[in-house]
């Protein structure tokens, strides 16, 4: 395993990474999971979503182990995902899926151990032209089925302002080995799109509970 000390120096807001999904395949995965699968116990900068947490659990529950849940096992092309997009070991899994017309408000997730060695790994699954996901102050427009690689370490946001579709993104950490490290130094940082008036929106969003997480 490569022992990696800041992912910082590897990607300072969002890559693209060179990997192929079957985009239909990943839709009905994630459509056959029971609606009761779906709640919300991560931090209230997330309270506009439910997931499901398919590796772990959310970090604010203090569980050290990243183990498999039982929801995963019948996933049989998301486990596929975790073991063939970047080599090296999975952390925490989940689907999040915003709600329609809400915010991830901005935030930065902790600067601790687990972060910083980890890849943040995002496959858009649902989504929709009204989805825009804030890395510092610029927009990136992810594809369903494109993979990204995130800087959840940097300020970063997201809005849906479709009035009626939810985007549901699968999330996922990568420990990486070294070729998982060269990749990503390698390739480009996606250059994004400025855009004053969105972003003023969704800064302004921001309520009081929401906390740095």
């Amino acid at each position: 395993m490569q022992a990696m000390t800041d992912k910082r120096h590897y990607i300072t807001g969002c890559k693209r990474l060179p990997f192929s999904v079957d985009v239909a395949r990943l839709q009905a995965e994630v459509a056959s999971l029971p609606p009761t699968a779906w709640g919300n116990q991560r931090a209230p900068v997330h309270q506009e979503t439910v997931s499901v947490f398919l590796r772990g659990q959310a970090p604010m529950l203090g569980v050290a182990e990243d183990l498999d849940q039982p929801l995963l096992q019948p996933c049989t092309y998301i486990k596929e995902l975790l073991q063939e997009v970047l080599p090296g070991r999975c952390g925490k899994c989940l689907l999040a899926s915003l709600q329609p017309g809400g915010t991830v408000y901005a935030h930065m997730d902790s600067a601790n151990e687990y972060f910083l060695e980890s890849f943040r790994v995002h496959v858009p699954v649902f989504t929709n032209e009204q989805v825009h996901f804030f890395s510092g102050r610029r927009i990136f427009h992810m594809a369903a089925g494109e993979v990204w690689s995130v800087n959840n370490l940097a300020p970063h946001a997201v809005l849906n302002l479709h009035p009626r579709e939810a985007r549901v993104h699968l999330i996922f950490d990568i420990f990486p080995e070294a070729a998982a490290v060269e990749l990503l130094a390698r390739l480009p940082e996606a250059p994004g799109i400025e855009n004053e008036m969105l972003f003023r929106q969704v800064a302004s969003r921001r309520p009081p509970a929401a906390q740095k997480r």
